[in-house]
């Protein structure tokens, strides 16, 4: 009677064993199982992020790279007109003035070609006619001689003055003045022309813009190494 009771007791027992989902190895493994999916969660976010910025700073590398190289692009060419810094950059000299090879690369290519003589010299003469903070009909030319540039002009040039020419400014105007001295008088022209050769420079400046007088009135002064050496007014008042 004995033994059968007790049989029966572990029989109860073993049936009244807890389930497999109430052990604490089961939530154990669960909560392993959440932590391990949360951490590969987290990292894969994290290299995404990084992978993104990393992607973003590229992009926005390659885009200053390309804008950079834009301007740097626009800095030495002419595609907005030869303006009057690089007309000065220009040096006049038939042995060492500034080269064919050396401009066209920034100037493009010109318009027209023609032949003139410079102080005794035949010349090879390049032309512009896309100009900055210029009128219409503006123009740039450069004569060359054994591929050296010994010649230049530029015209149609926009100026703002603070006031009118008139004759009596033209009267200030002497002999052996500079073309600094020039401009502090009448201010800066509307066109130059410019020449060197065998150590003889020959310099002309014209004024045509804010003058008193008739219509068309004009002002052109020439130098000789830098000293006026004529003048000649049409129609100032």
């Amino acid at each position: 009677m004995n033994n059968n009771s007790n049989m029966s007791r572990m029989s109860l027992r073993r049936s009244r064993k807890k389930p497999f989902f109430k052990k604490w190895w089961f939530w154990l493994i669960i909560a392993l199982i959440v932590i391990a999916g949360v951490g590969f969660g987290l990292f894969g976010y994290i290299n995404n992020k990084s992978n993104n910025t990393s992607d973003k700073n590229k992009t926005e590398k390659v885009e200053k790279s390309k804008s950079a190289t834009k301007k740097k692009s626009t800095s030495n060419s002419a595609s907005d007109g030869i303006t009057l810094d690089q007309f000065n950059n220009i040096a006049l000299d038939s042995d060492n003035g500034t080269s064919w090879d050396t401009i066209k690369p920034i100037f493009g290519t010109p318009t027209s070609h023609s032949t003139s003589n410079v102080q005794g010299i035949d010349v090879d003469v390049q032309t512009w006619d896309k100009v900055a903070n210029a009128e219409s009909g503006s123009s740039v030319s450069v004569g060359f001689a054994n591929n050296h540039a010994i010649s230049k002009t530029i015209s149609g040039l926009k100026v703002k003055r603070d006031s009118k020419i008139d004759i009596q400014k033209y009267a200030q105007i002497e002999s052996d003045q500079s073309t600094a001295d020039i401009e502090k008088i009448l201010g800066q022209p509307n066109a130059y022309d410019d020449s060197s050769v065998n150590g003889t420079s020959i310099n002309k400046l014209t004024y045509t813009s804010d003058i008193k007088g008739d219509s068309g009135a004009k002002i052109v002064i020439t130098f000789t190494n830098d000293k006026v050496t004529e003048q000649t007014q049409s129609g100032v008042k």
